[in-house]
């Protein structure tokens, strides 16, 4: 591994070419982290869909409904599923975030390694983004807290690897105070890009879902009237893809959190000429 000669160019971007380089990353690795997706948000998506009852789904589309039910049947809806997607985007997009970070250096993923990584870190990523998100999701205005202070935690248990407690044996941080040292100076920025990605999220996922649901009427010949399918199939899949895509972006900015506020391209080079010099022969 030549921790200097990264498959992306390690280098300050502003959060517009992140976006960018976002689409071509995706583009370039799309069957792999497409089957990572599936295969983390599949059962969460089964879980939703058991949780909130797919009686729920055909209900909020009974034309016989009085409106002054389906306004807050629909609020009911949104709210409930915008809690779930906040526990669990970081349990769904975990082991993308492993095969991103050894796709930066290297050519062809360890597989089994990534299911090591993945399984080494799960206590931590269950603790504090399950059961601590789970406590903060319902409040609205936590996520405000856990986006602007905590929004590379996942990065920061599965790509560096910290232990549960700073011991005075070792200088190594916990996850915690890592986690602190990252963010510190930067919750203002933070919040504004999450603010940003926010907007863009939404019109992403009205745009995706849409699209789906034209494609299905053109190739299946059926243009009757909107029914449950829609949020049960369509907005999920539209939700997810966006979801993967922004995995993305959040690690890609997560690597620029880094270069712009620790030099982390000095620290890869010299981490890559101080390997080269043990190599050489003496």
């Amino acid at each position: 591994m030549e921790f200097d000669r990264t498959r992306i160019p390690i280098r300050e971007r502003t959060y517009p070419d992140v976006l960018d380089l976002a689409l071509s990353v995706t583009r370039e690795h799309a069957g792999q982290l497409l089957c990572l997706l599936v295969l983390g948000a599949a059962p969460l998506v089964a879980f939703n869909q058991w949780f909130l009852g797919s009686d729920v789904a055909t209900y909020l589309f009974d034309p016989e409904l009085p409106i002054e039910e389906t306004v807050p049947m629909w609020l009911a809806f949104a709210y409930m599923m915008c809690v779930l997607l906040v526990i669990e985007i970081p349990l769904a997009t975990a082991p993308m975030t492993l095969y991103l970070g050894q796709a930066l250096f290297v050519e062809k993923v360890d597989w089994r390694r990534l299911a090591r990584d993945y399984v080494r870190n799960l206590p931590q990523l269950l603790y504090f983004q399950l059961f601590v998100r789970a406590l903060a999701a319902p409040w609205v205005i936590s996520w405000f807290f856990l986006y602007s202070f905590w929004p590379y935690l996942n990065e920061v248990i599965l790509l560096e690897n910290n232990p549960w407690r700073q011991r005075k044996s070792t200088a190594r941080l916990s996850t915690l105070a890592r986690s602190r040292v990252l963010h510190a100076s930067n919750a203002g920025d933070l919040l504004a890009r999450w603010l940003g990605s926010l907007l863009l999220a939404v019109l992403l996922v009205t745009s995706t879902t849409a699209t789906l649901w034209v494609l299905r009427c053109i190739l299946l010949e059926e243009y009757e009237e909107v029914d449950s399918t829609l949020i049960t199939v369509y907005l999920q899949a539209g939700i997810w893809l966006v979801v993967g895509y922004f995995t993305v972006v959040r690690f890609l900015s997560y690597l620029d959190l880094r270069i712009r506020s620790e030099g982390w391209e000095l620290e890869l080079r010299m981490r890559a000429a101080a390997t080269r010099l043990t190599r050489s022969p003496a």
